[in-house]
């Protein structure tokens, strides 16, 4: 395992390939291989290609500690960083927010977001190369995300640098901690884009797939604007429209494939296709979200339609290693916005 998930971050990995990122890689792995629970997001844009690890454990001081130690090491070489600490009547509260990247010629600087607006733009040299690296095609789950982020984050003392190009938050109260590494760089094929094409992992699927393997057709339906209800939605989304008013409809194949069957193995070489795909296709409009046993791989087929037409069409793959080892693969083509019910894995 501890073997798989050095692959998942490595295979990850979308920045320059230098030393300081490869520690923060090597950090994140010895962190997932201490309990903490690691994920990561990534996106293939326009005009960047971003990641973000999302790290969550509790009630571990050791592993709080560890983290300052390698966080202190991080922001000698920070743009700008920002430290605070509370200890009182056994409560603990560790912030470090870290801009490791920023813009100009030396990448030395950091850009206040409260003072970016179209009217102020000729305030910043490099305006432009802030907004292609916060601005995307269309609000995907990682521009999501990073929205929530900022609004939880605005308000309060633990200030995130989203005005840099690479950044670090760690905030640990009451003894839990979280931290959030983001990074984006220039897409050098910006200019030059192409609707995502999940083929190369449909045929892989039909190679993977072993003989005996459980599959039920599915079709999800449901009202643009409805409630969610959390009893009833596994997962949903909200910012797609439909190419007509009224409902949006996902249809697919369900896979189930037994531990014996090899799932582990299945589940594994799927990712790794993923990845792969991302990697090699940097003008695809496509997003990847992944843990060591989970992941969501979807893409836009038409942007064009998207952009001119508000035709939201996609494809969708995601695939999950529960705790029996029994693997769930769920192959999606949606129209408008994507919505699965809680009861997904249901195969009868």
């Amino acid at each position: 395992m501890r073997r798989l998930f050095c692959i998942i971050l490595i295979m990850g990995s979308i920045v320059s390939v230098s030393a300081q990122n490869r520690q923060l890689e090597d950090f994140m792995e010895s962190l997932s291989e201490r309990g903490a629970r690691v994920s990561v997001s990534r996106v293939n844009d326009k005009y960047h290609l971003s990641r973000r690890y999302n790290v969550t454990f509790d009630h571990d001081s050791l592993l709080a500690d560890s983290i300052c130690i390698f966080l202190d090491r991080l922001a000698r070489k920070a743009v700008e960083s920002y430290r605070y600490e509370s200890h009182r009547n056994g409560n603990d509260t560790i912030t470090y927010s870290i801009g490791m990247r920023g813009y100009g010629n030396n990448e030395d600087y950091l850009i206040d977001l409260a003072r970016v607006e179209p009217a102020f733009s000729s305030w910043f040299n490099d305006y432009s190369d802030f907004h292609n690296n916060h601005s995307w095609l269309y609000p995907n789950p990682y521009q999501q995300q990073e929205k929530r982020f900022m609004e939880l984050l605005g308000s309060s003392n633990r200030k995130m640098y989203f005005g840099a190009r690479e950044s670090v938050l760690f905030d640990y109260v009451g003894g839990r901690g979280n931290i959030i590494c983001a990074s984006s760089k220039e897409n050098d094929a910006m200019g030059t884009y192409y609707h995502f094409d999940i083929s190369p992992l449909d045929s892989l699927l039909t190679v993977l797939l072993p003989s005996g393997t459980r599959q039920k057709r599915v079709h999800y339906q449901h009202v643009v604007g409805e409630p969610v209800d959390k009893s009833t939605t596994y997962y949903s989304t909200d910012y797609l429209l439909p190419k007509r008013k009224g409902n949006s409809e996902s249809t697919g194949m369900l896979y189930v494939v037994g531990k014996k069957q090899g799932a582990e193995r299945i589940y594994r070489q799927l990712l790794q296709a993923a990845q792969h795909h991302l990697d090699n296709n940097p003008t695809q409009c496509c997003v990847l979200e992944y843990t060591k046993s989970h992941f969501k791989l979807s893409g836009i087929k038409n942007t064009t339609k998207l952009l001119i037409n508000q035709i939201a069409m996609s494809s969708f793959l995601m695939a999950d290693l529960d705790k029996s080892g029994t693997l769930y693969i769920l192959r999606l083509d949606v129209d408008g916005e994507y919505w699965i019910p809680r009861d997904w894995k249901q195969i009868q």
